[in-house]
């Protein structure tokens, strides 16, 4: 400060201050003054609380005039301070106020901060304006960026705009041509009709000839009729004459004619007068012989052509005469073929009728059979009971029967009370639900240890093809797919595979292929080209009926290497589908008759063996060929994203072996957990297995339909020996293509993410958001029968406030993509309206990024850890996304793009199996 300055009186500096006190209050901020006031000990920590924080201070113009006040109490320290703090922060007030300029020499201060301290304040105030101009250089460069961006887009525009100027020249001459071309056609038009009239009165004035024509023809008949009359009168008058005419008659006669010719030679003897008059006859009758000419010539060619006309005309009527004909041909052909079709709708009819009656029949029969086993259930639990109480009563004897009887209890609790047969005993082979698997939800590692040590422990035999199959637990309805005559033949002895050889499948059917010579299969009547149906037999004094209708080879073969004895054959023949399946292996066109799609549910490497294919979980493969070179491999192709197209194929593991390695990936997972209790997250890692098992669902769509009947009774196998809640692990599912034709909705998750981004997709080109509807009670009951509302609101004043299907089918039949502000549970109710949604994981890479999306860590990871897991229990594919760059527009840039790549994909969706 200029010492000049330090000499004055305290009130000559508040003057100068008050001078411009309308300036300070507009431009000093007191956040930055205050530090060196409270240096200066000017101003108190309850002051600086009092200026920021006091609620009837609205805004900062109030908040530094209040600053100002309570310097102006301190007096001059107040005014010293506040001068020497703008110096250093705002030089151009304080040359505004004092007139002189700043100086940041030691010297110039006044003493009220120790040297040390000022050095320190100086040091930190330096500091802190470097940082905001690096931020405002940081901003600076930014908006050069944006800038640079702008003009790029503004360069786009331009060049748009110039496409669109071309475009649009281009569309006003094509208009111009079209408008050419449209008057061509006016014209075209024009003389077609005026073609049209003059072919008209062609027609009329050919109709007019035709009439003109036959009246001529009516005239010379009228004519040639009175001219036979006339010559038949002469002539009979003429006779009449020669007859009648006597002596004296013909003396009279003479005399008459001798007077006519004396009259005559007295008419030639004329006067001149006469004699011309006689001259000017015969020149009229001259002229009027030569027009009578001419009218007989033009008669004559008008009779000529009439003659052509009339060949021409006949002909016409011949033509159409065989027309006629050919038409009571095809009439009567259709009339036969009529009757032909009603006698057959008649016997189809009455074969209908004679299936439903046969249904019925089976069905009472099956209500039946229920009943009786529900009273041998009954009686089971009974016994099952007295068994329970005599090893508690031998349970007194010692020590080892007590834990022998604890073992029990335990097997008992674990089967269940309510099971359907008694206790286990000692077997070759486990009657598991083709392999004993854990609980779907195993990546909770407090239970993983457990549960998979028992999986371990209980599948040593569960997948051995040498004992009975596990997929015997499955127990389907008949397939009713019998379109033809239906032969049951019976095979006495040997066994049922080293009699017979068969090809097909499951697309095609499985057949009969070979039939060995002299065998009792042979000796039975079973011929090639008959397709398998059913086999039924009998083992270990069970009634066993394998349907093979609709199963692989594979499925098939091993189905019939069971059979060791007599059995029942139903055979459907089936010559054409034989033939035409040979013909296609012959040429190679197929390798089996198999053909199913399945998603991969675990990641195989392709190994050492030559052909093998790789896979990845969550693959799509097209299964051709379930009996491929080895045993316990099937030829697979993987599958087109966006058509039904087959590119790289090889062989793959079949059904069984999957489950082996399923088995040894989860003991591999289980054993790492174990190592280390906290694994970091390995960002972009391929995930390696996926769980999914039967669960409730008793059938496996790639098992042999089997039912048992034991003694008579029809029951599933393994009653007694099965646990209700085991559960199945499916290394492969089946999935069936869909394409949607109009634009897919989207969800995105996890769902605390997904508001944030909901209304943002929703608010550009091509999106809109699912709005909720307001519905009565009546029809909100109705809708909820129907399954129609997929989510409630949750909105206690509105309490029938909800998501709907037409909600969501009236947003896709504008051609736009429904955003679905739904969790999850929505996904199965729109797939039974065949809606398929499109699922978008983001997964969180960057936790820095919250902030900008206004979430917490702790509210992201707890969502994500909650619903990454359940995308693996969805029917459908879902896709993840692990955002580079957390920016809102680059993140909805990124959606967009997986929206279009998703919606030009096949949908798969697989059978709800949880």
């Amino acid at each position: 400060m200029d010492p000049a300055m330090r000499d004055e009186e305290g009130e000559d500096l508040w003057e100068l201050i008050n001078d411009n006190r309308h300036s300070v209050s507009l431009q000093v901020h007191p956040c930055t003054v205050i530090p060196y006031l409270r240096q200066a000990r000017v101003i108190s920590e309850i002051d600086e609380d009092e200026i920021i924080n006091c609620h009837q201070l609205t805004n900062r113009c109030m908040r530094t005039s209040h600053m100002l006040d309570l310097l102006r109490i301190r007096g001059r320290n107040g005014a010293m301070a506040l001068l020497e703090s703008l110096m250093i922060h705002y030089p151009a007030m304080y040359t505004q106020i004092t007139g002189r300029k700043p100086s940041t020499e030691p010297s110039g201060f006044s003493g009220l901060i120790k040297y040390s301290e000022l050095t320190e304040y100086l040091v930190r105030a330096v500091t802190s304006m470097q940082k905001e101009l690096a931020e405002t250089r940081q901003e600076a460069d930014q908006l050069r960026e944006r800038c640079t961006w702008l003009e790029a887009q503004q360069g786009g525009a331009a060049e748009r705009a110039e496409e669109q100027r071309r475009l649009q020249e281009d569309s006003g001459r094509l208009r111009t041509l079209m408008a050419g071309l449209h008057r061509d056609l006016l014209k075209l038009k024009d003389e077609k009709c005026e073609l049209y009239g003059r072919y008209a009165a062609a027609l009329e004035e050919k109709s007019d000839v035709g009439l003109r024509c036959r009246d001529l023809n009516l005239q010379i008949y009228q004519l040639q009729c009175e001219l036979r009359k006339a010559q038949t009168e002469t002539d009979f008058q003429q006779r009449r004459s020669l007859r009648c005419v006597s002596p004296s008659r013909s003396q009279q006669l003479r005399e008459e004619i001798s007077t006519l010719r004396r009259k005559l030679m007295d008419a030639e003897t004329f006067s001149p007068a006469r004699e011309d008059i006689l001259t000017q006859d015969l020149e009229e009758a001259q002229d009027r012989r030569s027009e009578l000419a001419d009218q007989l010539t033009n008669l004559r060619e008008e009779n000529e052509r009439m003659a052509r006309e009339a060949e021409e005309l006949f002909e016409e009527k011949e033509n159409l005469s065989l027309q006629v004909q050919k038409l009571k041909l095809d009439c009567e052909m259709y009339q036969q073929k009529s009757t032909v079709f009603q006698s057959q709708l008649g016997e189809l009819q009455a074969e209908r009728d004679r299936a439903y009656l046969s249904r019925d029949d089976a069905q009472a029969q099956i209500a039946c059979n229920l009943a009786e086993k529900d009273v041998l259930r009954s009686q089971l639990v009974e016994l099952q009971e007295k068994v329970f109480n005599l090893r508690a009563r031998s349970a007194e004897s010692g020590t080892r029967d007590k834990r022998h009887a604890r073992e029990y209890s335990w097997e008992s609790s674990y089967f269940g009370s309510s099971s359907e047969g008694p206790p286990p005993s000692p077997q070759p082979r486990s009657r598991l639900c083709r392999m004993n698997a854990i609980c779907p939800d195993f990546m909770r590692s407090d239970d993983l240890e457990s549960l998979v040590t028992a999986v371990l422990c209980s599948s040593s035999g569960s997948v051995s093809r040498a004992s009975a199959p596990p997929f015997l637990m499955r127990s389907r309805p008949q397939a009713l797919r019998i379109t033809g005559r239906v032969l049951t033949l019976t095979v006495q002895d040997g066994t049922l595979l080293s009699q017979i050889q068969v090809v097909g499948g499951n697309k095609t059917g499985v057949f009969v292929h070979r039939v060995t010579q002299d065998s009792s299969a042979h000796a039975t009547g079973v011929s090639p080209g008959a397709q398998i149906l059913e086999v039924k037999y009998e083992q270990e004094r069970q009634a066993l009926q394998m349907v093979l209708e609709d199963s692989t080879q594979e499925e098939a073969l091993w189905a019939l290497g069971q059979v060791k004895g007599p059995c029942q054959l139903i055979l459907r023949p089936n010559q054409d589908a034989y033939d035409g399946l040979l013909q296609q292996l012959e040429k190679g066109e197929v390798t089996s008759g198999d053909s199913f799609y399945v998603r991969v549910n675990m990641s195989v490497p392709a190994g050492t063996a030559q052909g093998a294919l790789s896979i990845k979980c969550n693959d799509i493969l097209h299964v051709t060929n379930t009996c491929h070179g080895t045993k316990g491999t099937w030829w697979a192709s993987l599958v087109h994203a966006c058509q039904l197209l087959d590119l790289k194929s090889g062989s793959v593991p079949n059904y069984y072996r999957a489950q082996r390695l399923l088995i040894h990936s989860i003991e591999d997972v289980t054993f790492q957990q174990k190592a280390h209790k906290k694994v970091e997250r390995v960002q972009g890692k391929q995930k390696a297995v996926r769980i999914v098992s039967t669960g409730r669902q008793p059938r496996n769509p790639l098992w042999v339909s089997v039912e048992r009947d034991a003694l008579g009774k029809t029951g599933e196998i393994g009653d007694g020996n099965t646990p209700r809640s085991c559960i199945t692990l499916m290394p492969y599912t089946l999935v069936t293509p869909h394409y949607p034709p109009v634009c897919r909705p989207v969800l995105l998750l996890p769902t605390v993410l997904g508001r944030v981004l909901h209304k943002r997709l929703a608010g550009m080109e091509g999106y809109k958001l699912c709005e909720p509807e307001m519905l009565s009670a009546s029809e909100h009951a109705v809708r909820v029968q129907k399954g129609e509302v997929l989510e409630e609101c949750g909105d206690p004043s509105a309490p029938h406030h909800c998501y709907t299907l037409q909600g969501v089918d009236k947003v896709m039949k504008r051609g736009t993509h429904c955003v679905l502000p739904l969790g999850l549970d929505c996904v199965r109710r729109l797939h039974r309206a065949e809606i398929f949604p499109i699922i978008i994981f983001i997964a969180t890479t960057d936790l820095k990024c919250l902030n900008r999306l206004k979430l917490t860590e702790a509210q992201l990871l707890e969502s994500s850890r909650a619903e990454e897991p359940l995308l693996d229990k969805l029917p459908c594919l879902s896709r993840s996304l692990r955002p580079q760059c957390w920016r809102e527009t680059s993140l909805l840039e990124l959606i967009q793009d997986t929206v279009v790549e998703e919606q030009q994909k096949v949908v798969w969706v697989e059978p709800d199996l949880w």
